[in-house]
């Protein structure tokens, strides 16, 4: 994880969208709950990647400074705002998270003029870990659902509500 080596986006990409577009031939509307399955078996390798790194997860109050802090640490985006819920039950909450300049954009424009929804967002995966990782220490029950919107155009963020159940 800490080993720097040049990839191109691009190419980074056309993986991500063959993979999304694989799946959602194999699996149809069934493809969203996978990606469900994905996040909660891939906490562990998530911890330990992220562990080499020294990234503290901080606490619910803090979501609006880990999220952006984290996916500007990995490459992804620099531009990143969070839309905390209000105070209250953390159950049902819905953090919505925009992503103006991702690396992953072209993947989410390709995948939405196709009708293809994006489940396999790297984005959302690493939002959605972050709220679980942090909703956890104050309730280790707690469940999140990520739902990535299609986009419209190059010109919206990459929007990823995360629900905590």
């Amino acid at each position: 994880m800490t080993d720097k080596i040049e990839f191109p986006t691009g190419t980074l990409n056309t993986i991500i969208a063959m993979y999304q577009i694989a799946l959602s031939k194999a699996l149809g509307s069934g493809s969203a709950a996978l990606t469900q399955l994905i996040l909660r078996e891939a906490t562990k390798l998530a911890d330990e990647m992220l562990g080499e790194i020294s990234f503290e997860s901080g606490s619910l109050e803090e979501l609006d400074k880990t999220i952006p802090e984290l996916l500007k640490i990995l490459g992804i985006s620099d531009k990143v705002e969070v839309e905390k819920p209000s105070n209250g039950d953390q159950a049902g909450k819905i953090y919505v998270v925009k992503i103006y300049d991702s690396v992953f954009k072209p993947v989410a424009l390709l995948l939405a003029k196709k009708g293809i929804k994006f489940t396999l967002s790297p984005e959302s995966f690493i939002v959605a870990y972050i709220v679980q990782k942090v909703v956890r220490k104050t309730n280790p029950k707690a469940k999140v659902r990520i739902d990535v919107e299609p986009m419209k155009s190059a010109d919206e963020p990459l929007v990823v509500k995360v629900t905590i159940r």
